[in-house]
């Protein structure tokens, strides 16, 4: 006869309501973490002190009154001088409002521009290697090179669009003199340089994508833009994150096309914090107020920008682990 397996049954020591056994976690072992630290150890070595020193000269230089046009300024003591004189400054609030508005909107329209031109590319379209190296041309010219070559190109007497302008009929135009539009040309020039770097993330977002959600949205009979909306463009979300932290740090510091382009001008229609800090530095030579101006300005941007990106990071970490 076959006998029937019943469950045993519960001694008096173990309940059936008591939690099953867990292991208790291992502890990590020592060498990982040597080895860890070993690799960051020779990029310490170097940033660290350099690091300390830095912030030690800053400090000195924004409590001191230090001019270069003045001898023995360097050893007159201010306090707190120099950050109530930059929180009154018009000048700096005004290139703070030409910072943000070039900021929003180089980073807007180069997304918009990015992301459009590597969907296409993404596809299936003749020529397609030839149009990948040429979109790149713009991006492997220097900043200086780049606001050098629009400058020339926008000139009013000699540049080619006015020029061209003149012939189809609508009159030329003097650019870069003009406050109304100094600041449209030097975000035009922005964009045109840097929209090739979002194409190439983009498109390398699109390239590694899962084609499972795209099969079966498909299938579901969703297609154009609809497909775009709700399964490409939430897909990319990450990558896209990582595109506008990168440009928007980018173009924050931007100097070179501005200091090209219009040095600022005409007055301070396209003053950005950098050049500001610049004039300030080098043709004022007023070093201590241009430390202060430079230190809370870097400070500002830190404050945004880093919890932001400690938090892209670490959601880039953990879904690489997942």
């Amino acid at each position: 006869m076959t006998k029937l397996l019943t469950p045993p049954r519960p001694d008096a020591e173990t309940r059936v309501d008591d939690p099953p056994f867990r292991r208790p976690p291992r502890r990590k072992s020592l060498r990982p973490r040597l080895a860890q630290a070993s690799l960051a150890l020779p990029a310490l070595i170097v940033i660290v002190p350099l690091l300390v020193i830095i912030i030690m000269q800053g400090a000195n230089l924004v409590t001191h009154a230090e001019n270069l046009l003045r001898p023995g300024s360097e050893d007159i003591f201010v306090g707190w001088d120099n950050f109530t004189r930059a929180l009154s400054d018009p000048t700096l609030l005004g290139s703070i409002r030409v910072t943000l508005v070039y900021v929003v909107a180089a980073v807007a329209i180069e997304l918009v521009l990015g992301v459009s031109i590597a969907l296409a590319l993404h596809g299936r379209i003749p020529g397609k290697g030839v149009l990948r190296a040429l979109i790149l041309i713009p991006m492997v010219l220097t900043p200086v090179v780049a606001g050098l070559m629009w400058r020339l190109l926008m000139d009013p007497t000699s540049g080619f669009i006015n020029w061209f302008l003149d012939t189809v009929g609508i009159g030329g135009h003097a650019f870069l003199a003009d406050p109304a539009t100094a600041l449209a040309a030097v975000i035009l020039v922005e964009v045109w340089q840097n929209t090739p770097f979002v194409v190439i993330i983009v498109l390398a977002g699109l390239e590694s994508l899962d084609p499972s959600p795209f099969e079966a949205a498909q299938l579901d009979g969703a297609g154009g833009f609809r497909l775009l909306w709700n399964v490409t463009l939430p897909m990319l979300a990450p990558v896209l994150s990582i595109v506008v932290l990168l440009r928007v740090i980018d173009a924050v510091k931007t100097f070179a096309i501005v200091n090209t382009m219009t040095k600022g001008g005409p007055g301070t229609s396209t003053l950005a914090i950098s050049n500001y800090v610049y004039r300030l530095g080098f043709e004022t030579f007023d070093i201590g107020y241009a430390t202060t101006v430079g230190a809370l300005v870097s400070l500002v941007v830190l404050v945004v920008l880093f919890p932001t990106a400690t938090r892209l990071m670490g959601l880039r970490i953990w879904k690489a682990r997942r």
